[in-house]
């Protein structure tokens, strides 16, 4: 089945014009086949041009094996075809259509398996971030309430209680990232939900302005999961003493049924630490690239006051 993807993901590399000159060049080395061969395929006159109509409905498109099939049957009709034997060209055409349908079908249902082999490895590799961001964060707060337990104990309980309830939050929207229920009361109080167990209201401000659009689950739950990434990788390189203390989140919608995702903060940035640190950031842009591209849509980051990431997406699809 990997060879299938394979030869898919090379056909849409293809530009059009080079896939109708290699359709054409099949039919003319078929034609040539059938031509020089002569009297031997005189029983079976059309069978040199198979191949090259299933080899068109394979590597190109069912567009250009109907190409190649019209231009077999014209030229078989014209220089092959027995006398009296009208009816052996509409044979022909009912086989061949039969092999292209056939093909096209088992390619289809390649790339469907395909998209959804990519989607569940892209999903797993955010869910593991997702997961380690948040104990990473869970670990810094537990350290801090560790230090404030000597000298301020009523306040340190006060924290290890909220620790414990954004926890305990944290692993139900985790758990709930792909329920209906999740999203009932509406797509801008469930990112409410969300970013409450990433981010402290206490030191963060928190912007919501999210336009309610008709959208699927699946896209209502990865723009989820991109706002959740940006604002763990804002907690960690932003959200610090003396940088960024705000966090503004926009969906809005586009004229022709187009959408856009806005996610920005207010800090300077974060500097590379190290290889781990480059590390980390480019497994989040993976991440973020991965996420956009399974709703369609492209990614820009942009820096100045304060660092904007913008999705732009599709809502029809």
């Amino acid at each position: 089945m990997w060879r299938v993807a394979r030869i898919l993901r090379w056909r849409r590399r293809q530009p059009p014009l080079i896939r109708w000159l290699e359709a054409i060049a099949l039919f003319g080395v078929a034609f040539m086949v059938r031509f020089c061969l002569g009297p031997l395929l005189g029983v079976t006159p059309f069978l040199s041009f198979y191949p090259a109509i299933l080899l068109a409905a394979v590597l190109l498109g069912w567009k250009e094996a109907s190409v190649v099939l019209l231009l077999s049957l014209c030229a078989g009709w014209y220089f092959f075809l027995p006398a009296n034997m009208p009816l052996l060209v509409a044979g022909w055409a009912l086989a061949a259509t039969v092999n292209i349908a056939i093909i096209i079908s088992l390619k289809a249902l390649a790339k469907e398996l395909d998209e959804a082999n990519e989607r569940q490895r892209l999903l797993f590799q955010e869910l593991q971030h997702r997961i380690a961001n948040t104990q990473q964060m869970t670990i810094g707060r537990l350290e801090m309430i560790k230090r404030r337990m000597s000298d301020h104990p009523a306040e340190a309980e006060a924290m290890l209680d909220e620790t414990i309830v954004r926890m305990a939050t944290s692993a139900d929207i985790h758990r709930r990232l792909h329920d209906p229920a999740l999203f009932s009361q509406g797509l801008e109080s469930m990112l409410g939900s969300v970013l409450a167990t990433v981010i402290d209201h206490g030191s963060v401000r928190l912007d919501l302005n999210v336009e309610e659009l008709d959208l699927s689950l699946d896209r209502k739950s990865i723009i989820a999961m991109l706002v959740i990434e940006v604002a763990n990788n804002a907690v960690k390189h932003v959200f610090q003493p003396g940088r960024g203390t705000s966090l503004q989140v926009t969906l809005r919608a586009l004229p022709g049924q187009r959408a856009v995702l806005k996610i920005r903060d207010n800090g300077p940035g974060a500097p590379a630490a190290g290889p781990a640190a480059a590390s980390g950031q480019q497994l989040g842009m993976r991440i973020l690239n991965g996420l956009a591209g399974q709703i369609e849509g492209t990614l820009r980051i942009e820096s100045g006051d304060g660092t904007e990431v913008i999705v732009e997406f599709p809502t029809g699809l």
